[in-house]
């Protein structure tokens, strides 16, 4: 009988070592659970200095004079004017303080002010110079030649009008600038429109 008892005693005992595997003992505190590896992307530390910009394979900016960086001026052609036509001299001054470049034709047509309206169609291009590249150190000069016909010339269509100078657009560029320079213009568009020859280097003709 009392064979029995002991047996039925270390009953719950045999039962609890039978269910602990090779390594395993009885149960004490809880471990803590594996840790899991995250899946966030790694951080990416920039090398370049606290408020510098990465570089973006961007092109080089461009090396044209902006209107901005050019002074604009009007003055008569040497030699003035001959067989019914007027010449004159846009002058374009590079003040800014960096070598830029000037390609082609200027874009002119009159004003009858320095923000008023436009009289006639914009002055057109020749095609008896071809343009060139000119290249502007700071403060050198280069300009385009204009020619006008004479208004009386072209009466009575002309409707000649008083015009207080030129808009000029730099080659290339979105942004004008008003030139004075007084004379009398055809106000009928289409009649008697001027013209502009591209840009050429110096002040010599």
């Amino acid at each position: 009988m009392k064979y029995r008892i002991a047996v039925l005693a270390l009953a719950p005992l045999l039962l609890l070592a039978a269910g602990c595997g090779p390594g395993q003992g009885i149960a004490g505190p809880s471990s803590a659970p594996p840790v899991e590896m995250s899946s966030a992307p790694p951080v990416v530390v920039s090398s370049a200095p606290p408020g510098s910009a990465e570089p973006t394979g961007a092109q080089p900016a461009s090396d044209r004079c902006h209107t901005g960086e050019l002074k604009v001026t009007a003055r008569d052609a040497p030699g003035g004017g001959a067989a019914g036509s007027l010449y004159s001299w846009l002058v374009f001054t590079n003040v800014s303080g960096r070598t830029c470049s000037l390609y082609g034709y200027p874009g002119v047509s009159w004003l009858d002010g320095p923000s008023g309206q436009q009289v006639n169609d914009p002055f057109q291009r020749t095609s008896d110079v071809t343009p060139a590249k000119v290249v502007l150190a700071p403060q050198a000069a280069a300009h385009a030649l204009l020619r006008q016909g004479q208004p009386d010339l072209f009466e009575p269509d002309c409707h000649a009008v008083d015009v207080a100078g030129f808009r000029v657009y730099p080659p290339d560029e979105t942004g004008a600038v008003f030139v004075p320079w007084k004379a009398r213009a055809c106000g009928a568009k289409g009649v008697d429109l001027g013209d502009v020859a591209p840009i050429v280097a110096g002040l010599s003709e």
